[in-house]
């Protein structure tokens, strides 16, 4: 493209000059009046178009610099996004993998004032003919762990009179005692590695607006809507660092269905953590 655009100047400097050789009265000066006098006297005219080619290709160097810097920089772009794609999906793996991992088991407060069973022996039951796990007392794993964890932990925010409050300390609280204490072993590989993925993507100079809400958009793709109900609650406890700016920067809660816990974290986190990022 640069090359091009060299030699279209090259040409126009080359038809500025004839055109300026050739005058009519240049060349009469210079075929009919010829004498040394004038002969000079044309020749200084000149000047100003020595001049003028000079800056043309002058401003001609300075372009194809231009232009080799920028695909320099577009080549540099692409080998960086190629690294970050590469880091970005093994990272991701590892996220699916943590999710699978994780387990849970209703609190022992909670299955008694369920009226669960809180005596190991009990926890199996007779299907038929056959024995299994009694499903309210049993471990769960991976999107089920969630879902429990939420289940017990919108019970104790009702317990704990913060349904209809903004007491952000006690809700706080509250997920400290009933989920990172009992589990951080479990949730807290988890969100680590969701802190990461997205802190990256934040952090990265080199990816465009747009880029970044794609990379975004496809880890929270990734999540249940009890994922990012326990992410918005983990994001208010002061382990999280800034968690939450993560949470509302990448729109994490966008995707919570209406009810309890979405009119809770509403409290608690800006409507941008809510809508769509475009």
């Amino acid at each position: 493209m640069e090359d091009r655009f060299v030699f279209r100047v090259a040409i126009g400097a080359s038809i500025v000059w004839l055109v300026w050789f050739f005058h009519p009265s240049l060349a009469e000066r210079m075929m009919v009046h010829w004498n040394g006098e004038k002969v000079g006297q044309w020749g200084d005219s000149f000047g100003a178009l020595n001049a003028l080619m000079s800056t043309l290709a002058f401003a001609a160097v300075l372009y194809t610099l231009r232009l080799q810097q920028r695909q320099i920089d577009d080549a540099q772009r692409d080998q960086h996004i190629q690294r970050f794609e590469s880091s970005y999906f093994e990272l991701l793996r590892l996220f699916r993998e943590a999710r699978a991992a994780i387990k849970f088991e209703y609190g022992l407060e909670y299955r008694k004032s369920k009226g669960y069973a809180s005596n190991p022996s009990t926890n199996i039951i007779r299907v038929g003919r056959a024995m299994a796990l009694n499903p309210q007392t049993a471990q769960r794993q991976g999107d089920e762990a969630f879902r429990a964890a939420m289940i017990e932990f919108r019970y104790w925010m009702q317990s704990g009179g913060v349904v209809g409050k903004s007491n952000i300390n006690l809700l706080a609280e509250i997920y400290t005692k009933r989920i990172h204490d009992r589990y951080e072993g479990q949730f807290g590989p988890y969100f680590r590695l969701m802190y990461t993925i997205l802190q990256r993507i934040s952090e990265d100079d080199k990816l465009s607006p747009n880029e970044k809400a794609r990379y975004g958009n496809l880890l929270r793709s990734q999540i249940s809507s009890y994922e990012a109900a326990i992410a918005g609650f983990n994001g208010l406890s002061p382990v999280s660092k800034d968690f939450s700016r993560l949470i509302t920067e990448f729109r994490l809660l966008k995707y919570l269905p209406s009810g309890t816990t979405r009119r809770v974290l509403e409290r608690h986190y800006p409507p941008e953590a809510f809508n769509a990022r475009d």
